[in-house]
């Protein structure tokens, strides 16, 4: 077998540039009606789809930059936060999610209440697990970039429930209907898994 040596054209598809890309919440909002403010609610100032594999798809991976990871199975994307800024606490019950500050600092929560803490500096890493429910919030005084890595399986890329508190501040502010669009676009806003994954998890604990 020789190797190749693809021409420019060819790797273009290959590159992302980082000033090009547009935060998942503009995909939202472009295509579902989903006000940005809305969006802003449960997730930081811009959530960036770097690269994931054609067959991810599902809400929350729209258009990546660069369609790859087939083999590893994994989905990079760049979160950017103001000061104390940081998506709800939620939990992935299949997939792995590794977080990797860029810049600033960034105190990573897990538990239901987010009541274990741990603060990471620029390249630092943090592997969460299956079930844990986490989420992560800067805490320098200035915007920052965290890498985030999520692993698994195609068909379980869609694997998050959101904390219920997170679900009634979008009511209180823009309604129960707003609410329900979210959830009939594929958002859960419980913590409770479901019947299948929550028997699976509990057999692998015994």
């Amino acid at each position: 077998m020789k190797t190749v040596t693809p021409t420019q054209e060819e790797m273009k598809s290959r590159i992302a540039r980082f000033k090009e890309l547009k935060p998942r919440g503009a995909h939202f909002e472009k295509e579902w009606g989903i006000p940005f403010e809305v969006i802003r609610l449960i997730n930081p100032k811009a959530n960036y789809v770097v690269m994931a594999p054609k067959s991810v798809g599902g809400h929350l991976s729209p258009s990546p930059a660069v369609v790859g990871g087939d083999k590893g199975v994994m989905r990079i994307g760049i979160a950017e936060c103001t000061p104390g800024d940081g998506p709800a606490l939620h939990v992935h019950w299949k997939t792995h999610e590794t977080f990797m500050p860029l810049s600033g600092r960034w105190e990573l929560q897990w538990g239901d209440e987010g009541q274990e803490k741990v603060v990471l500096e620029p390249f630092d890493l943090f592997a969460v697990p299956p079930a844990v429910t986490r989420r992560f919030v800067n805490v320098s005084d200035h915007d920052a970039h965290l890498l985030v890595i999520i692993q698994g399986q195609p068909e379980d890329f869609d694997d998050v429930g959101l904390s219920p508190a997170w679900g009634q501040k979008i009511v209180d502010k823009h309604g129960q209907a707003m609410l329900d669009k979210l959830i009939g676009h594929g958002w859960r806003f419980t913590l409770e898994a479901p019947d299948s994954e929550a028997d699976r998890i509990n057999a692998a604990r015994a």
